[in-house]
C-alpha cells in the first residue's frame, strides 16, 4: 500500500469519525454515553492525524514529533473505549477504579515525550530509507500493550456477557463494538508478530475501529429510546389498563424476576405490582420506592407508569439523627418490634436500656448550648463503641438514649456500667465536674408489647436517676453543715 493510498484513507477515516463526533454533539437524546463517545472518537482523530503527519512530513524530527503526538489520542482510546461500553451496559464501576485506568496511558505519554533521553518505551526509533519511521520497542512498550490488551479483554468481557440478553438491533450493535475492539488489536499482533516489517500500523487498527463504531453510531444510534428505558438506573414498568405488561427495563427485572423470566408475562394480571406489597423493594442491600403515575397516548391508549428509585441514601439519612449520627427515634420502634419478633421466634435474648444524661439542663443553662451539644456526641461515641457491638444504639429524644442488646439483662447492664465508667472519665474544657449518665435496663419477657418494654426501662432508669438526686442533695446538705 502506497503512502499516498494510505493518506487519502486516512484523510476519509478521519472526515467520518469527525461526522460522527457532529453527529453525537446535536443529538439531543444521546446525552447518556456522549461524552465517553465524543472522547473516544476525538482521541481515535489525534492518532490517525499524526499517522498522516508522519507519513507526508520530511525530516526525522518531524516524524518523531508526529508519533508522540499521535500517543496523546492512542493511550487514551481504550479507557475511553471501555468507559463507553460500561456506561452503555450501566455498570457501577468505582471513581477509584475510573482514575486508576488511566494511570499506566499518562506514564506511557511520558516516556514516549522522552524517547530521545530513554530507551524504557522505544529502544531504538529511526527513519528507513522509504523515508517512514521504524521503531523497536523496549521494555515498557510490552507492559502498555500488555495493560491495552487486559483493558481490551475486559471490555470484550462485558460485550460477550450481556449479549446472551440483547435481540435484534441491540445484538447488531454489540457485535459491532466487539469488532471494533479487535481492529486495534489485530494490528498491534501483526506490528509484534513482524509481517508489517517493523512498521508500526496500530494507528491503522485504531482507525478501523473508530470507523467501526461510527458505522454503528450511524446505523444504529448511540442510544435510541428503548435503549435509553433500558439503560436508566430507575426501574419503569409500563402496564395498560387492563394491568398487563406492555414493557419493563432492566433494572425493573433485576428488581421484580417474574418480570423477565416467564414467556407469557405479557398475559398476565399484573395488578398486584400496584399494591402496597410492592411499595419498597430491597434488592442487594439497597432500598427502592415506588411511584405510580397515569400515561396516556393521542391514540386513546392508556395505563400506569411503576417507576422503582434507589432511596437508599435517603432512608439512611432520615433514619439517622444529624447531630450524634446515631439511629433516630423514627426508627427505633420498628427495629424494637423487628427484633422482638425475632427473638420470640428464635428463643433469644433480648433488652432493651435506656440512658439518659444527669442535670443536662443544668449544664446547658450553666454553660450554654454548644457545651450540651459536646456532651451529648461524646456519650453517643462512648455508647457506640462500647455497645455497638452487641446492640443497636438509638438518640432517643433531648439527652435520652437507647440501645437494643440482643443479650439477657445482666451482659446489658454490664455493658451499660462499662460505658457509664469510660464517660465518667471524660475530661470537658468547660468544667471540672464530673458529668455521668442514669440507666435502666429491661428484658423482654415475651407477653409484652414493644411500648410496655420501652415503659419498663425507662421507669427503672428515672428511678435511678430519683435516688441519684436524693443522694446529690444529701451531700449538699451536709457539705452546708459543715461550712456552718
Amino acid at each position: 500500500m502506497t503512502v499516498m493510498l494510505m493518506s487519502y484513507i486516512l484523510l476519509a477515516g478521519m472526515f467520518l469519525t469527525g461526522g460522527v463526533i457532529i453527529y453525537i454533539l446535536l443529538d439531543a437524546h444521546d446525552n447518556a454515553m456522549r461524552e465517553y463517545a465524543v472522547l473516544g472518537l476525538f482521541c481515535s482523530i489525534l492518532t490517525m492525524i499524526s499517522y498522516y503527519v508522519e507519513l507526508n512530513t520530511p525530516g526525522m524530527a518531524a516524524k518523531v514529533d508526529a508519533v508522540k503526538f499521535g500517543y496523546i489520542g492512542k493511550v487514551f482510546v481504550t479507557p475511553m473505549l471501555l468507559m463507553l461500553v460500561v456506561r452503555y451496559y450501566n455498570v457501577k464501576v468505582g471513581r477509584l477504579w475510573q482514575i486508576l485506568q488511566y494511570v499506566i496511558p499518562v506514564l506511557t505519554l511520558w516516556l514516549v515525550f522522552n524517547c530521545e533521553k530513554s530507551g524504557l518505551y522505544y529502544s531504538d526509533i529511526r527513519m528507513s530509507s522509504d523515508g517512514l519511521v521504524r521503531i523497536e520497542a523496549g521494555p515498557f512498550y510490552y507492559l502498555y500493550m500488555g495493560y491495552n490488551t487486559l483493558l481490551t479483554m475486559v471490555y470484550l468481557g462485558f460485550c460477550l456477557y450481556h449479549r446472551a440478553g440483547l435481540r435484534g438491533r441491540e445484538k447488531a450493535n454489540n457485535t459491532l463494538l466487539i469488532i471494533a475492539s479487535l481492529m486495534p488489536f489485530i494490528a498491534l499482533l501483526a506490528y509484534l508478530t513482524g509481517w508489517t516489517s517493523g512498521y508500526d500500523t496500530s494507528p491503522v487498527g485504531v482507525m478501523a475501529g473508530a470507523l467501526t463504531i461510527s458505522f454503528s453510531i450511524f446505523r444504529y444510534g448511540l442510544l435510541n429510546k428503548d435503549e435509553m428505558l433500558q439503560s436508566m438506573a430507575t426501574g419503569l414498568v409500563f402496564l395498560d389498563n387492563e394491568n398487563h405488561l406492555i414493557f419493563a427495563n432492566r433494572a425493573a427485572t433485576r428488581l421484580i424476576p417474574l418480570l423477565g423470566n416467564s414467556r407469557y408475562i405479557h398475559m398476565q394480571d399484573l395488578s398486584p405490582l400496584c399494591s402496597a406489597e410492592f411499595v419498597t423493594i430491597q434488592s442487594e442491600g439497597a432500598t427502592y420506592q415506588r411511584k405510580i403515575t397515569e400515561w396516556s397516548s393521542g391514540d386513546g391508549h392508556h395505563g400506569k407508569l411503576l417507576t422503582y428509585d434507589d432511596i437508599t441514601e435517603i432512608r439512611a439519612r432520615l433514619s439517622r439523627d444529624g447531630m450524634t449520627g446515631l439511629l433516630n427515634h423514627a426508627t427505633f420502634y420498628p427495629m424494637l418490634e423487628d427484633a422482638m419478633a425475632e427473638a420470640a421466634q428464635n428463643k433469644g435474648r433480648l433488652t432493651v436500656s435506656i440512658a439518659d444524661i444527669d442535670s443536662f439542663k443544668k449544664i446547658n443553662d450553666s454553660y450554654g448550648h454548644a457545651n450540651g451539644d459536646i456532651v451529648l456526641i461524646a456519650m453517643a461515641k462512648i455508647l457506640q463503641e462500647i455497645c455497638g457491638d452487641t446492640g443497636s444504639v438509638f438518640r432517643y429524644g433531648g439527652e435520652e438514649f437507647a440501645v437494643i442488646f440482643r443479650c439477657d439483662h445482666r451482659t446489658a447492664e454490664r455493658t451499660m456500667r462499662s460505658a457509664l465508667e469510660r464517660f465518667r472519665k471524660v475530661h470537658f474544657d468547660f468544667t471540672e465536674q464530673t458529668i455521668t449518665f442514669s440507666h435502666g435496663s429491661a428484658e423482654y419477657n415475651f407477653m409484652e408489647s414493644s411500648v410496655e418494654l420501652f415503659d419498663r426501662a425507662d421507669k427503672i432508669m428515672y428511678e435511678r436517676k430519683r435516688e441519684l438526686h436524693i443522694r446529690e442533695q444529701q451531700t449538699e446538705q451536709q457539705a452546708e453543715a459543715k461550712a456552718e
